[in-house]
Order: C-alpha cells, then structure tokens, then sequence
C-alpha cells in the first residue's frame, strides 16, 4: 500500500498525485474502452469513467506499487458500473449480473489491440452509406428506442432491426477483413 501521510517533496518522494496522474494518463484509454464494453450508451460510459476516476483517486492509498495499475482500475471500474447499473433506470438495454461478471473476466486489458480494432471499427463506419450512417447514429446515440425510430421512419420495428442487424454484420465482416494481415507474397 501507499503511505500518503510519508511522501512529501521534503521526504525525497514524488508527489502522490503526480505519480497517480503518471499512471492514470497511461491507462485511461484503455480504462475508457473497458467501461464501454460493459456498458451499453457512450453517455453512460462517460458518467462512469468520470466517477471511476475520483474513486481511483480516493482509494489510490490502497494500490499495490509494482502491480499492474489498469488491472487496479478495472476492477474498481467492474463495481462502479454495477452501481451505476443498481441506480440507472433509464437503460433500454441491461446485462444481468453474471453476464456483467462474465464479460469483465473476459475482457483483455491489452489496449492496443482495442484501439486498432476501434480505429478499423471507424474506418469501416466511414465507408457505409450517409443513411446506414445515420441509422446508427439514431439507434445507438439518442434516446429513442427502436420502435419509437421505426414509427418515426414509418418502418416497422422488425425492418429497423433487420436494417441494424445487416449493418453490423457488414461492420463486423469489414474490421474482420481489415485486422486480418495479408496474404505472404509468392
């Protein structure tokens, strides 16, 4: 543990908030990404990862020097997305608690095979057409719910979810495709 009381610039130590700030800045991407896969809305990432933050800041004493320190903040992430979860009412989509425990255990830490895949992932977003585009963006970003899109696109809900299904499944084969490395040259 760290012994916030004995490191002071007189005692020769670093700050603790700079070493803090240190590791923090290396891993909150990959902490961001963790909070995302678990968490169904960006918006209700972002709330997390903000209120993940302080309580990584509150609790820093109780990290373990030498330990791994995104391995630290994803699991003080786990349970505050389950809080989040308990107190979020407002979730069209939600896992139940051992689908939640399930994807965390999962869920590998290593943040650049996540970024290239995300990068790939906006890659191929940008090659769809501007109303498939659009679709994603009302489904996944706002909140209305499908039926309520569907009625407002005079579609049926089933068409919507047929539309979305396809989309994904061209996304999913596009950042396959792409992450796959070439062929060796004969």
């Amino acid at each position: 543990m760290i012994d916030l009381s004995r490191d002071t610039p007189e005692s020769g130590g670093p700050p603790q908030y700079e070493l803090f700030v240190g590791l923090f800045a290396q891993v909150h991407e990959g902490l961001f990404d963790y909070i995302f896969s678990l968490l169904p809305h960006y918006s209700d990432a972002e709330d997390v990862f903000q209120r993940t933050s302080i309580v990584l800041w509150q609790k820093f004493a109780d990290f373990r020097p030498g330990s791994s320190f995104l391995a630290w903040a994803c699991r003080v992430a786990f349970y505050e997305v389950q809080n989040f979860r308990r107190t979020a009412r407002r979730d069209r989509l939600r896992f139940n608690d051992a689908l939640l425990a399930q994807l965390a255990d999962e869920r590998d830490v290593a943040p650049e095979g996540r970024r290239l895949r995300r990068d790939l992932l906006l890659d191929c977003i940008a090659g769809l057409t501007a109303d498939q585009r659009e679709l994603l963006r009302r489904a996944y970003q706002g909140p209305t719910s499908i039926r309520q899109l569907a009625e407002e696109l005079h579609r049926s809900a089933q068409t919507i979810y047929n539309r979305l299904n396809h989309i994904r499944r061209a996304l999913f084969e596009c950042v396959e495709s792409a992450s796959q490395p070439p062929p060796p040259k004969s």
